[in-house]
């Protein structure tokens, strides 16, 4: 992975690490987070491609695209840990995947995919988070070594929310987003990419 993602990934990392010092225990977040809580959220964003060294290391390496994510999530925990820094709870997000790519050809994917994401709750309005998850969808790249046809969606990443009113927060996030066919056709040597999202959520009462 290139020298600038790292950095990136390790500032987001020590930022978590260090939250639970820095922010008054007492200004926990509104009650928008938690079993049953419920949130319809729309991210864009732009997609980068990379070679982990050992795979994709073909043109899927070049492609750069344009995503849309619409999704909902859905409380499945209620709030853990109450008194530590990674106080929280575990979502579920049911998320649609619309890729648009630009290089080194036109081309496109469309699909859906379920992440499980666990939220830092110990600020009032800055709400960080780590998720990861899978899907399936169909693809149209026009690529040497990535067969189109069928495809997997296996995904990491870190975000946050930040309040700015009691229902709607921005978003922002940072994934590595896979795409490949685990073997069903070939050319098969994936598409890995550094996928940067931001959108704005809304938090049903």
């Amino acid at each position: 992975m290139d020298r600038k993602y790292k950095m990136v990934v390790s500032v987001v990392m020590v930022a978590i690490g260090f939250y639970g010092t820095v922010v008054d225990a007492e200004q926990y977040p509104r009650d928008a987070f938690g079993e049953g809580k419920k949130y319809a959220a729309f991210q864009v964003g732009y997609g980068e491609g990379f070679s982990f060294g050992f795979m994709g290391q073909g043109d899927g390496r070049t492609v750069e695209y344009l995503a849309t994510f619409p999704s909902f999530g859905f409380g499945i925990s209620d709030i853990v840990a109450d008194d530590s820094w990674y106080r929280g709870n575990v979502d579920v997000v049911l998320e649609g995947e619309f890729v648009t790519g630009f290089k080194p050809v036109s081309g496109y994917s469309a699909g859906a995919a379920l992440l499980f994401r666990y939220n830092f709750l110990r600020g009032k309005k800055f709400v960080p988070y780590i998720e990861g998850g899978a899907g399936i969808g169909y693809l149209e790249f026009d690529l040497f070594d990535q067969a189109d046809g069928l495809i997997f969606y296996p995904q990491i990443g870190v975000g946050a929310h930040y309040f700015v009113t009691d229902n709607v927060a921005v978003n922002g996030a940072w994934r590595i987003h896979h795409m490949s066919n685990a073997g069903y056709e070939r050319p098969n040597n994936s598409i890995n990419a550094n996928l940067f999202l931001i959108g704005l959520s809304y938090f049903f009462d």
